[in-house]
């Protein structure tokens, strides 16, 4: 049984899947206190299909950039329970990458303050470091990918296509260290 999870972006996204089918999902829209309520949300999922967390046997996460709580919040879980069980597996994959799935993307997420974290991908390559930057700076990579689809704030992912399609993508992490968050900062 696999779950992925994403908290990263002020959605709670919930997949349950078995054998390459999903047999359930929850997409939370507007959850600004996602640390309230992700854990009891997860266990009522696994509780409608008559699941336990120890069912899970993988874990697919998005790890950022985002909201400073929401990236933490799935991380936390997901590391605590591979602290009680080592042997699940947990993948990870960027919130910008994730967006941009398999297509020519720039991937924009609000990063607050007239600051936006961007990513630019082709077929999940990235052709520049994700990073932060200003409108103006937005502005300018739009005109250097102009033949690149804009992606923005996950308005448009379909997370269920997007998991499947991405499923084989995200990256395995061996070490509990390596569950960690991404965070772009941006000094200047």
């Amino acid at each position: 049984m696999k779950l992925f999870i994403d908290t990263c972006n002020w959605k709670l996204v919930l997949i349950l899947k078995k054998d390459d089918q999903i047999i359930d999902s929850l997409i939370l829209p507007d959850t600004k206190k996602v640390s309230d309520i992700a854990l009891s949300t997860i266990t009522m999922l696994l509780s409608k299909n008559n699941l336990k967390i120890n069912d899970i046997e993988e874990f697919y996460l998005t790890n950022g950039p985002g909201s400073y709580t929401g990236v933490r919040v799935g991380l936390t879980i997901v590391k605590t329970l591979k602290t009680l069980n080592n042997e699940i597996k947990v993948y990870l994959m960027n919130s910008l990458a994730f967006q941009a799935s398999n297509d020519k993307i720039i991937s924009v997420l609000d990063a607050r303050g007239n600051k936006y974290y961007l990513g630019v991908y082709e077929n999940q390559k990235p052709l520049i470091k994700e990073t932060v930057v200003s409108l103006e700076e937005l502005e300018d990579i739009k005109k250097t990918y102009n033949d690149f689809i804009i992606k923005k704030d996950n308005e448009s992912v379909d997370y269920l296509d997007t998991f499947n399609l991405l499923e084989d993508k995200f990256i395995l992490v061996n070490e509990i260290e390596e569950i960690s968050p991404l965070y772009i900062k941006n000094f200047i």
